[in-house]
């Protein structure tokens, strides 16, 4: 067997000037081989990097700059910054206003049979000081959980509703629809003496109840944008680099909020 290749790269040589670009072509795709392995190597390398800082993070630990232990043959870099409190609007982390916490916001789901469907319910509490003039509210939204939708025309069944109009609906990346209502003016207010706004619809489907928040956005810039989910905000950015080439062959930039005891991923980028 040891003579076979020579013997065989001596009749192609014969053969041709065909032989270079067939072995340019296998010799690349070895190549390609090794760097596609290397780089799937290198992102469950990586990913082990981001879940180990999101782990301590939600455990109250200061994360690693480095995995203590290599992974497939790689060390993994990590990389945490702390953006500060943020809150989750629409989808997106969201820096609050200074007062947003002039207003509390909450969703609660609950089974209707008499419609026979489960009944979605935004609350926004108002919680400012003695004096604080009167809030306006612009918009008004959920995120509900995967597998359920809308059910068309329900939020005119409740009057007292911020609106009774039809929500903006978009599908979200990871398979929930987010509803939104833009109030048209004169804005609807949350005082001190009307301390309480809801907004109330239907939603149909089946699925876990899970994974669900509601938000509101007001039309002063020192409160904002008012989440149900709040918490400080993180980058963590894990790079993996193969010991024997010393080539970063993965990186993972994760953006994640940690709040209320829960840990929230809003962006998962990947590079190799």
């Amino acid at each position: 067997m040891g003579q076979a290749l020579p013997i065989t790269l001596a009749l192609l040589v014969i053969g041709g000037l065909t032989i270079v670009p067939s072995l340019n072509l296998t010799f690349s795709s070895v190549k390609n081989s090794r760097m596609l392995e290397e780089g799937i190597k290198g992102t469950y390398a990586a990913e082990a990097g981001v879940e180990d800082a999101l782990w301590s993070l939600a455990n109250g630990v200061s994360p690693s700059s480095q995995l203590s232990d290599n992974i497939n043959g790689t060390q993994v870099n990590i990389q945490t910054v702390d953006k500060g409190l943020y809150t989750i609007y629409f989808g997106e982390l969201i820096e609050p206003g200074e007062h947003m916490d002039y207003l509390d916001v909450t969703g609660n789901i609950t089974w209707d049979a008499g419609a026979d469907a489960y009944k979605y319910t935004i609350t926004v509490t108002w919680q400012a000081e003695s004096g604080t003039p009167p809030i306006k509210l612009e918009e008004v939204g959920a995120r509900i959980p995967v597998g359920f939708t809308y059910q068309a025309l329900s939020a005119a069944n409740f009057t007292e509703n911020l609106s009774t109009d039809e929500p903006d609906e978009t599908l979200g990346s990871q398979g929930a629809y987010l509803l939104n209502w833009e109030i048209d003016p004169p804005y609807p207010q949350i005082t001190e003496t009307e301390p309480v706004q809801t907004q109330t619809f239907y939603i149909d489907g089946t699925g876990n109840l899970e994974d669900y928040y509601a938000w509101v956005l007001v039309n002063r810039e020192d409160i904002g944008a008012v989440g149900e989910i709040t918490g400080n905000a993180y980058r963590i950015t894990a790079t993996a680099v193969c010991l024997e080439t010393n080539r970063t062959t993965a990186k993972i930039v994760a953006e994640a909020m940690i709040g209320g005891g829960e840990t929230y991923i809003t962006s998962w980028q990947i590079n190799n």
